[in-house]
């Protein structure tokens, strides 16, 4: 027998991040958290989440479909907030991270880099 050891295969170590949008900061948030808990439970690196500046989308038209009349508007306005969480970790442990609920309106996108 010699005396040498067997080298274990280990996992590539991948950079992942995922990305999510929504216009819904409290469930935004509870899904964020979700996602850090899975991280922490499976003792992986992770970063974040990292709150992106609030895109606010706003429209102002006028009250009055003629033209007459006073000259009022009606303003109406769309915040989309972003969050990013970065992971370290295999690309196989990334479904088991990202098994939470997710609630409808909420945009989530995984991306892996080498």
């Amino acid at each position: 027998m010699s005396d040498e050891k067997k080298a274990v295969p280990q996992e590539e170590i991948h950079k992942i991040r995922i990305s999510l949008v929504s216009t819904k900061v409290k469930q935004l948030e509870e899904v964020c958290q979700g996602i850090i808990d899975n991280a922490a439970r499976e003792h992986l690196y992770h970063k974040g989440p990292v709150r992106m500046p609030t895109k606010v989308l706003s429209i102002a038209t006028r009250k009055t479909p003629n033209g007459e009349g006073s000259k009022t508007w009606e303003h109406y306005e769309m915040r989309i907030h972003k969050r990013y969480v970065d992971l370290h970790a295999p690309a196989s442990s990334v479904k088991r991270i990202t098994q939470i609920t997710i609630v409808p309106g909420i945009n989530v996108e995984v991306t892996i880099a080498a």
